[in-house]
């Protein structure tokens, strides 16, 4: 999303599913440099996301944070053990 508040502000489905990569201090978002779609422009705070959400009209019904553990070795792959990774939210359109 190159801009967040101008697309979410724009959707004209009543239901929405999100998910986003979560700003860690530990691991930036991913990015590809032969895949144009696996790219990340912005990475949110889950607070972050929360509160674009309700600016642009949506009621959050249900949210989750998830990890992404690996098999490496190493302290940003411990981290993934612990530390959520991503985030998905279930939000309504408010009349």
């Amino acid at each position: 999303m190159l801009s967040p508040y101008v697309l979410l502000k724009e959707i004209k489905a009543k239901k929405l599913l999100i998910s986003v990569p979560l700003k860690l201090w530990f691991s930036p978002a991913y990015r590809s440099s032969t895949d144009l779609r696996d790219r990340h422009y912005h990475e949110f705070e889950s607070w972050q996301l929360d509160w674009l959400l309700e600016k642009t009209g949506w009621t959050i019904i249900a949210s989750d944070k998830w990890t992404n553990p690996t098999k490496k070795i190493g302290f940003r792959t411990l981290f993934r053990f612990f530390v959520p990774r991503y985030y998905i939210v279930y939000a309504e359109k408010r009349d």
